[in-house]
């Protein structure tokens, strides 16, 4: 058994890139750059080597919302891109702000990022609006009063998918994830929900270690060894991509169930594993939204999908605002309001630090055709904090 890596040696030990560098880019959407906008928005963007389309599809998303919304002709964007280490964006921040007037920040800030810019947008008197995976869990209290964030919840899948997979294949746990993956509070939320269930994990694999004769190195030996009732596959990128690749080929050899993230089966449909997501899958989505991201050009990503909600969610409230209203006066009233997007309709959750709403599950019935429902989302309680760089940055 691998223990997992000890969450705040991962900058040393995971050979971590130097900050990214934070540039301003124009807007994706012509019909955003209004000569005289009513709001002036600063905006920031994903950079990550892991996932190259990460910048593109959030900015996409966010203002294929705002079009939709309506609110296209009303906001001039100017965006910045920022890595996986909060120090630089957080700078850039600090300076636009100084720079010039902004009506409000908004855009894809990790935890670590979110805490440094946070400050800075309080003391400006500018609201905030974050997008964050939802990796690691989040304190009312590291958020001020004009901040709304919503995420793609991921401590809440997790400890979805505890239950699911508690109830459809038994209570013996393999925990397969990447060396990445080990650091983040969703792992926890699942071991949390799983115990709490009277489930067991009798194995851990992390992938790629050093000690490790290939990324999978001695993983078939172990799932055989132990024998669970189910394999949780935690990866993503394209480690997720090769992971998918290897249980197609070993999979009849371990006699046991998969079970996963989302993304285990978005470029591998074949393969058969219980996934929970916030979002539905491109197949069951809603008809409107995939013919908007299909004339776009968009793929109908995790990412897309957040920043279409963030951008469809402000937009509606920055194009039905009175004629003098201030950006503030909107974000007091934002968490009294649903979000709309893609993913549906979803609230916000514990003080506007989060957002809440319909899961989607995809579970395994023998052969037969993926199925989806709506289910609830489950509280979570973790009391760690993961990583200090941001889920799929890396």
């Amino acid at each position: 058994m691998i223990a997992a890596l000890h969450r705040r040696h991962f900058l040393a030990t995971g050979g971590a890139a130097a900050a990214t560098g934070v540039q301003a880019s124009t807007p994706l959407l012509n019909s955003l750059g209004t000569a005289n906008p009513r709001w002036r928005i600063l905006a920031i963007a994903p950079s990550s080597e892991k996932l190259p389309e990460l910048t593109r599809d959030y900015q996409q998303g966010v203002e294929l919302g705002l079009a939709q919304a309506g609110a296209s002709s009303q906001v001039a964007l100017t965006w910045l891109t920022a890595g996986l280490l909060p120090s630089a964006p957080a700078k850039a921040v600090g300076a636009a702000l100084q720079a010039r007037p902004f009506d409000a920040v908004m855009g894809w800030m990790p935890p670590a990022l979110a805490n440094k810019v946070s400050p800075l947008t309080e003391s400006a008197g500018v609201p905030l609006w974050i997008s964050d995976t939802g990796a690691d869990m989040v304190s009312q209290s590291d958020t001020h009063p004009l901040t709304v964030r919503h995420s793609l919840e991921l401590c809440a899948m997790a400890t979805a998918l505890a239950d699911r997979v508690y109830a459809q294949c038994g209570p013996r746990a393999f925990l397969s994830m990447g060396r990445h993956e080990s650091g983040f509070d969703f792992l926890q939320s699942f071991q949390q929900r799983w115990q709490a269930l009277g489930g067991k994990v009798v194995g851990r694999h992390i992938a790629d270690m050093p000690n490790n004769a290939s990324e999978f190195g001695g993983l078939k030996q172990s799932i055989i060894s132990y024998q669970p009732d189910a394999v949780i596959a935690l990866y993503s990128g394209p480690q997720s991509q090769r992971f998918a690749q290897w249980w197609q080929k070993h999979s009849a050899a371990l006699h046991t169930s998969l079970a996963g993230l989302p993304w285990l089966t978005e470029h591998h449909p074949g393969i058969q594993a219980h996934t929970v997501a916030t979002w539905p899958s491109n197949e069951f989505a809603d008809t409107a939204w995939k013919t908007r991201f299909a004339q776009a050009g968009l793929g109908w990503t995790a990412a897309a999908l957040l920043g279409a909600e963030a951008g469809a969610t402000l937009g509606a409230a920055l194009a039905a605002a009175p004629q003098g209203a201030r950006a503030r006066e909107l974000w007091a009233s934002l968490p009294n309001s649903l979000l709309a997007g893609p993913r549906g309709e979803r609230r916000w959750a514990n003080a506007a630090s989060d957002s809440e709403g319909p899961l989607w599950e995809n579970p395994v019935l023998g052969a037969s055709a993926r199925v989806l429902r709506p289910t609830h989302t489950p509280g979570t309680a973790v009391s760690q904090r993961g990583w200090t760089t941001g889920y799929l940055l890396t």
